[in-house]
């Protein structure tokens, strides 16, 4: 089954970033595919690296990791990014692509299964 997952929150809103990048490993475990993972509004800042707090695991590179391994696309709102004042360039080394709204939906066509993860 092919998945998609869209995360809403940033790190200390809540456990959604984090739920969804355990979701994310449960679907690949099991055999699935995931056709995407978008970030957008306050989940944008999950991609940040380094904005994870000591004592909590870096999001960032935890899905560079996933994504590199399994060649997901992992996509960030170009506008919630900039919006919020993060680099979706590449220049800040984290693990987003630049992404758009029309991204979104085509990978939701795709899908057969869409997860939003929020607090």
């Amino acid at each position: 089954m092919v998945f998609s997952l869209i995360v809403l929150n940033a790190p200390w809103q809540g456990q959604a970033a984090q739920s969804a990048y355990r979701c994310a490993q449960a679907l690949l475990a099991a055999g699935h595919a995931l056709r995407q993972v978008f970030f957008y509004g306050d989940g944008a800042l999950a991609l940040v690296p380094g904005v994870t707090a000591a004592d909590q695991p870096d999001l960032d590179r935890a899905w560079r990791e996933l994504a590199t391994r399994h060649g997901i696309p992992i996509l960030a709102c170009t506008t919630a990014a900039e919006r919020r004042g993060i680099p979706v360039d590449g220049s800040a080394g984290g693990a987003a692509r630049p992404g758009t709204l029309g991204q979104l939906m085509l990978a939701l066509g795709d899908s057969e299964r869409v997860l939003t993860f929020a607090d």
